[in-house]
């Protein structure tokens, strides 16, 4: 039996990540990444001619430098534009220098080799700390002339495919960190939606409340890896030419990561109480508890239902904060939600089970379920993560 458990939660979990994703997500960073290849090919091309055209010898060095510094971000870009030319020069120097004075013999290409590699580390070139000893050992074999033609070819390479990236479409991560968050919400509205039909039904089982725990678990793990992404988002906006209003994009992402933050705590507090509650076990054991718990349950499925809606509707704001019938229907779920949340705390009001510890659970789990509703009112405590952004 545990067995099945653990696959059916390995499916749900696959399932979960395909509609975080989605196809309109897949689509996109597909093209995202088209994207940058064609500025890759472009910067290449361009920087070939250029110095084809000022006669250099070998092109070729010009377009490699391009292609080796366009990256997702500007920042990125001009990072490792400056790493990949202190590298070659630094590997020039260190050729022209020893290979003076030791000469070439096998010995030596080890030493500056070894050389080479610590200079690099010790500088801190990340991907570009071996570009040291390649340009050493090219100038050692091919002699200085080629370790000077490497320099200029590679530094004006790298100077066009930063150009090239911070001109053309320049990249920006924070569409990216909006599809994110709305695939989030989506993704924990389907879990809520699961948890209160299941309430709906009857007093749930602890294999289905394990499930839903672990759901909710994931979803807490795509938020804290979603911290980097926004922090990248950030980090695309600097030496962007043309940023727009992305700055404004970011601050509303921050907010409404926090937003779903909450929410997702307040989802696997309904989990815990629930697998505290054992519902199912209570009535098996007490058949005169049936009738009250269930109908606790069911107003709790019932709010919880109402709230999938409006945490969903929450997240289609994130790509779309300006958009009239997007924030609309999401304040249009948040009222529904609002109006069953008075109804479900009415009726759990004026249910008595057996004892105070079920009875404290019961109200835990209709607090927890309150709370996320508020979380993602759109008028109310993070309303800033769903406004439109401002447009200086």
């Amino acid at each position: 039996m545990s067995s099945l458990v653990a696959v059916r939660t390995s499916i749900e979990q696959r399932l979960g990540r395909l509609r975080r994703i989605g196809l309109r997500q897949l689509v996109s960073l597909e093209r995202d990444t088209l994207l940058r290849l064609a500025k890759s090919t472009l910067a290449a091309v361009l920087a070939w001619e250029v110095m084809a055209q000022l006669g250099s010898p070998r092109p070729v060095l010009a377009a490699l430098g391009a292609i080796l510094v366009v990256q997702v971000t500007v920042r990125a870009s001009l990072a490792r534009s400056i790493q990949l030319m202190v590298g070659v020069s630094v590997g020039l120097g260190a050729a022209v220098v020893l290979g003076e004075v030791l000469g070439l013999h096998w010995w030596s290409i080890g030493l500056v080799v070894l050389l080479s590699l610590v200079l690099g580390e010790v500088l801190r070139l990340g991907p570009f700390s071996s570009q040291v000893a390649i340009s050493a050992l090219l100038a050692l074999s091919l002699g200085s002339g080629y370790g000077l033609t490497r320099a200029l070819d590679t530094a004006i390479g790298a100077v066009i495919g930063v150009i090239v990236n911070a001109v053309i479409v320049p990249p920006s991560l924070v569409h990216e960190g909006a599809r994110l968050m709305r695939g989030i919400a989506e993704n924990l509205g389907s879990l809520l939606a699961d948890i209160g039909q299941g309430l709906i039904v009857g007093p749930p089982d602890e294999a289905s409340v394990e499930r839903w725990l672990a759901r909710a678990r994931d979803i807490a793990g795509d938020l804290r890896r979603s911290v980097a992404l926004v922090d990248q988002g950030e980090e695309s906006l600097r030496y962007n030419p043309r940023p727009g209003a992305a700055h404004d994009d970011l601050a509303r992402l921050r907010e409404a990561r926090l937003a779903l933050e909450h929410s997702t705590v307040q989802t696997r507090g309904i989990a815990r109480s629930l697998m505290d509650l054992d519902a199912a076990r209570l009535v098996r054991d007490d058949p005169s508890a049936r009738q009250p718990v269930s109908a606790g349950l069911r107003a709790l499925g019932e709010l919880l239902v109402h709230a999938a809606g409006s945490v969903s509707a929450f997240g289609r704001l994130q790509e779309s904060p300006g958009s009239v019938p997007d924030r609309e229907h999401a304040e249009s779920e948040h009222a529904a939600a609002a109006a069953v949340r008075q109804s479900a705390s009415d009726r759990l009001r004026l249910v008595s089970i057996l004892d105070d510890d079920r009875d404290r659970l019961l109200s835990s789990l209709l607090v927890d379920a309150v709370r996320l509703v508020e979380e993602v009112d759109p008028t109310g405590p993070h309303s800033a993560a769903v406004d439109p952004p401002t447009v200086a």
